[in-house]
This record gives C-alpha cells, structure tokens and sequence, in this order.
C-alpha cells in the first residue's frame, strides 16, 4: 500500500495563526520592516523570487525567514531566563536538545548549526503556516504586490527576462494547476463560474497570474487563481483585485 502521509502536513498548534498574523503584518506594513524585508526578498534575494515554478514557493521562502527570527527571538536572552516559545517549538516538534544547549547563546547556534532535526522542524512550520496563508487569496495578492516590487527593481536575472525586463512567460506545471483548482474549488474567483470540465465540458478554466508578468508579476504558484475564459480575457495584463468573496463552508437556508 502506497504510503499518503507524504500528500499531508501535520497541524502541531504551535501558535500558527500567530506566525501568519506576523506575515500579514509585514507584507502590509513593509516600511515599518524594510530591513527585514530587504534581508528575505531584497538584493540577489530577488533572483530566488524569479524562479519559475518552485515548490518551496516564493512564500515559504520569505515565512522561513520571519518564522526563524521569531523562533529565535528569545536566543539573546538565554543568559536570564528560560525560553518559552523556544522551548515549546523544540518540544512539539520533536528536536532533541539537551538543558546546556539552551544555556547561552552560543551553545544554542552551535545546537542549531549542528542539529538537522532543527531545520527540518522549521521546514515543517512553515509549511504549516503556508497552508494557512495559500488560502488567503488577497494576502497573496498583497504577499505578490511586495515581490513585483523587488523584481522590477533587480538588476538580476537577465537569462530569465523579456527585452521589457519582466520575467518569461513559462509554461503551468500540472502540480501547480492542481493546487490552484483544488484551492479555489474548480471556480472562477471573479464570478464564481463552474469551471470544472468534468461538470460542464464547454467550460474551460484559465489559470491566471494575479499580478501580471507584464507588472514584473512572479511565475510562482501562490501568484495564480483560476478564472474562467471571459474574466481571464476581460482581465488580460491588468492588474484587478482578487475577489473578497469565499464559498461558505456551511451554507443558509
């Protein structure tokens, strides 16, 4: 029997919507970041948000970052007191540690530096928190506005550009069709036309860049949201707000 738990991601309730509460606020208010900002997507950061089609996404890049400074907030004061969201974030996820690896600050990086159940367990709340956030269409619509951003500014990444500087256009990969349908439940976000074909074979969907290539928008899957074929045409390379709208999860009489 083929083994399925690689198709999920464990929910540990390590203060998640906390994590992606910090997201929002940075995307929201990345002045008041811009040094954070500029460390997680700015500079030669700008080539990682250019690749075309990861599945560590631009978004679990710039949540790993946040996630690790918040985890480790606490690193500083190790020398004075006992850690509390450290200590909690080892212990749900499982890293073995011993009482001297949280007694100063060095022990503690040379822990890190040397323990790969860390890492891994950082990879694994992020993923958590990007499952949170992939499902806030208008956080990724704001999430992808800060990315156009660096991307139009870098001087980076000529191979993966147009003469008019924006990035490629390149081909959908099926994994990527697959989370956006799945997301937004075989409908279009604007009108929230059927544009499930197995329903309605003269319907065709059409997977959609939210903030066009044309405004140096990122081939990257959280940047996607389905439209059915007249929103896609009437939307074309404009840059139109998501729709606010979310199917209810228990409907009215």
């Amino acid at each position: 029997m083929t083994d399925k738990t690689r198709f999920y991601y464990e929910a540990r309730s390590l203060s998640v919507y906390y994590f992606a509460n910090a997201a929002w606020n940075v995307v929201r208010n990345s002045q008041s970041y811009l040094r954070g900002i500029e460390d997680l997507l700015g500079d030669m950061q700008a080539l990682t948000l250019m690749r075309p089609f990861h599945r560590f996404t631009n978004l679990h890049h710039f949540l790993s970052g946040i996630i690790r400074e918040i985890v480790e907030e606490e690193v500083g004061e190790l020398d004075f007191q006992k850690p509390r969201l450290l200590g909690q974030f080892l212990s749900v996820y499982a890293v073995a540690h011993t009482a001297t690896d949280l007694e100063d600050e060095e022990r503690f990086y040379d822990f890190a530096s040397e323990s790969d159940r860390y890492h891994d367990a950082l990879d694994e709340l992020t993923d958590e928190v990007f499952h949170v956030l992939f499902n806030d269409v208008q956080f990724l619509e704001h999430f992808n506005r800060l990315c156009a951003d660096y991307i139009g500014n870098s001087g980076f990444g000529g191979e993966l550009r147009t003469k008019a500087g924006t990035l490629k256009r390149v081909a959908i990969p099926v994994w990527a069709q697959r989370a956006i349908f799945h997301r937004d439940k075989g409908e279009c976000r604007q009108c929230k036309t059927s544009v499930a074909s197995t329903i309605n074979q003269a319907e065709s969907e059409r997977y959609d860049h939210i903030i066009p290539l044309a405004g140096f928008g990122a081939n990257d899957v959280t940047n996607l949201q389905l439209l059915c074929e007249r929103c896609n045409g009437r939307k074309s390379a404009l840059l139109v707000s998501v729709s606010p709208m979310y199917p209810k999860a228990i409907l009215p009489r």
